[in-house]
């Protein structure tokens, strides 16, 4: 997700607003946007129990009781309390009993903080700030957590790992390379019903403890970056590493890690579920955690988390006015950021002066993808004539209002990825993928034996080019309707909506295009080049561990060998500009813009959010590489 948000003219919304007009009355099914605030979610756990909305420039002052609707959950005042807005299914959360974060059912509703890390990787570092003060041998953006160190062999196909002593479970037993040896195998040999088990299954040949504190990793292959994908937390990035004694005895496949009995899950971080429902789940300290212990770190400063599903942008506004949330998903209209700031002066950005850009840039480039298997989407020329119809600079200026930034590359734009972004300009001039050209659109499509029938639109042997776009629901409202209004201008019978099952109809290629990011790269553009794979596919009808379905067995041999490599060695360059050339000439999908988050924050009962100053994470509570890291740093306001 990747997006710079600046806000522009008056002049801008209002043209936002017809285009989304002009979508919704091409397609009935069509996402509307939120004309007004819906109805009060629950409060913090019946929910956190807070003021009502504020008038207009006044914010909330009380600090309420956190009440409970569960009789067996205590109160907890409102200054003690952090409550979250998180992400995934809208207004309710659709895993309540659901706490193994392998199952395809599991959201970012809890585990990702419960759970703690072997360690994480901060993208946002700077010569000054890596990550939090607070963790000791934090450089160059990795962090250690529940690991110390790691190295991997001079061919990169063997890794050891020193895990951190003293760390204990939530149960009190030990937690040992014996718990690391268990998941990872556990995950090698479930593949493919696991999330993460096909990752496993391709590049793990055995893990083994040489001691309780020491893990060797065997790979199929070399592989320099196994660590930061799958071992250090960032962004959405990571799996979790779990208790060997409650585990071996069940199937991963079906085990929920749901008890509250138990005391299920059994979990390394300072926090215990006590009560789980689809409108909320409430997480209490548990003050015998292993980091104040050893004297890692004190205790987190609050004593309750209160978990809110994702709400509509219009939701969280009111909310962070009325200062019933701390922290929530990105709001993706820089104009809803504005009336934020406007009513409650308590609520910061990303820069403490308030100025933009407002974003943080994060790993999810978007494009407009397809299903490259299915006519006329398998043909090259057809991708390409869609990108010509497709404007990028008024998606940012009207869609953002100028607080994005345009992208024509898969990747995104973090500092040590601009290098690659300049060693493809040279193929951007050969394949002009930045190019607006709707005579260009209308050259191929008369090509391919296409003309325009009555209505302006692209038909052939009596069928009109029609093209249905899927977003994930509450998603990209502010620039769908845009995509589609140009590629109706350029005579495409396009529309968009956003059912509940988006992601299986796209997961199974039931779906023809899409808006969707890229997640993958952070250091070097290998993860993210490498979805294009032809080993992530399968057959319509299929689940597709990556849905874009294209192959190509050159560009498939390129990646077999860029994964070997570490970026600085000297052949990568070299094979990086081969496979982007092959990709310009075909275009599996179109990028779009990179995603920037627009993360509000509220001070009101909570001090020490990172910003542009202290990048030590980004403020997105949803996130497994930020959430710890904004619970164990944050202080009473």
């Amino acid at each position: 997700m990747a997006k710079r948000f600046t806000r522009r003219s008056l002049l801008l919304v209002s043209g936002h607003a017809a285009i989304i007009g002009l979508a919704a009355a091409c397609n009935s099914q069509a996402v509307p946007l939120s004309t007004s605030v819906p109805a009060q979610p629950p409060t913090a756990a019946s929910a956190a129990q807070t003021p009502a909305a504020t008038s207009a420039g006044a914010a909330a002052t009380a600090a309420p009781t956190v009440a409970t609707s569960a009789q067996s959950v205590p109160d907890v005042p409102r200054e003690q309390t952090l409550v979250m807005s998180v992400s995934d299914s809208v207004n309710q959360m659709t895993d309540s009993e659901i706490m193994n974060a392998f199952l395809t059912g599991a959201q970012r509703t809890g585990w990702h903080f419960a759970f703690e890390p072997l360690g994480f990787y901060n993208p946002y570092w700077t010569q000054q700030v890596s990550g939090p003060s607070w963790i000791p041998g934090s450089q160059n953006g990795e962090i250690p957590y529940l690991a110390t160190r790691y190295e991997y062999s001079p061919d990169y196909s063997g890794i050891t790992i020193n895990l951190r002593p003293g760390v204990t479970w939530s149960d009190g037993q030990p937690f040992t390379a014996r718990d690391v040896v268990f998941t990872l195998n556990m995950l090698r040999d479930n593949a493919p019903n696991l999330l993460w088990s096909f990752d496993m299954q391709l590049w793990l040949k055995e893990a083994t403890a040489a001691d309780d504190l020491t893990v060797k990793l065997a790979l199929n292959n070399p592989n320099p970056r196994f660590m930061v994908q799958f071992l250090q937390w960032h962004q959405d990035q990571g799996f979790p590493i779990v208790p060997e004694h409650i585990w071996k005895d069940q199937d991963p496949t079906t085990f929920t890690n749901f008890d509250l009995d138990k005391g299920w899950p059994i979990t390394t971080g300072p926090w215990r579920l006590v009560l789980s429902e689809p409108t909320q789940k409430i997480w209490d300290r548990r003050d015998d955690w292993w980091g104040a212990k050893t004297g890692f770190h004190s205790l987190p400063a609050m004593k309750r988390i209160v978990v809110l599903p994702r709400y509509e942008d219009s939701k969280l506004t009111q909310l962070l006015i009325a200062n019933q949330v701390d922290c929530v998903h990105n709001l993706q209209n820089p104009a809803d950021a504005e009336v934020v700031m406007a009513r409650n002066p308590k609520i910061a950005i990303r820069t403490p002066d308030k100025s933009k850009p407002w974003g943080w840039l994060d790993w999810w480039p978007n494009a407009l993808s397809f299903n490259d298997m299915k006519a006329p989407y398998d043909d090259p020329d057809i991708r390409w004539a869609i990108n010509y119809a497709i404007d990028r600079r008024a998606i940012v200026d009207v869609g953002f209002q100028g607080q994005s930034t345009e992208t024509l590359i898969p990747l995104p734009a973090y500092t040590p990825m601009l290098p690659f972004f300049d060693a493809v300009k040279d193929l951007q001039q050969q394949y002009p993928i930045g190019t607006s050209d709707p005579s260009k659109t209308e050259q191929i499509m008369q090509s391919k034996g296409y003309a325009k029938d009555g209505d302006g639109f692209w038909s052939k042997d009596g069928q009109r080019f029609s093209i249905v776009i899927l977003t994930p629901p509450g998603f990209f409202e502010n620039f769908a309707p845009i995509i589609v209004a140009q590629l109706r201008k350029a005579g495409f019978d396009a529309s968009f909506k956003a059912p509940t099952n988006e992601a299986t109809l796209i997961g199974t290629g039931d779906a023809d295009a899409y808006i969707n990011g890229h997640l993958a790269s952070v250091r070097d553009p290998y993860l993210s080049m490498n979805l294009y794979h032809s080993q992530y596919s399968a057959p319509n009808g299929e689940s597709a561990p990556q849905p874009m379905r294209w192959k190509n067995p050159e560009y498939d041999k390129i990646m077999d060998q860029l994964g070997k490599l570490p970026a600085s060695d000297p052949n990568f360059s070299q094979l990086y500009h081969r496979a982007m050339e092959i990709w310009y000439k075909e275009l599996p999908d179109i990028p779009t813009v990179q995603w920037y988050l627009i993360l509000p924050v509220n001070t009101s009962y909570w001090k020490g959010w990172p910003d542009v100053n202290n990048p030590y994470s980004a403020p997105a509570p949803w996130h497994r590489g930020a959430a710890t890291l904004l619970i164990n740093t944050l202080e009473p306001a």
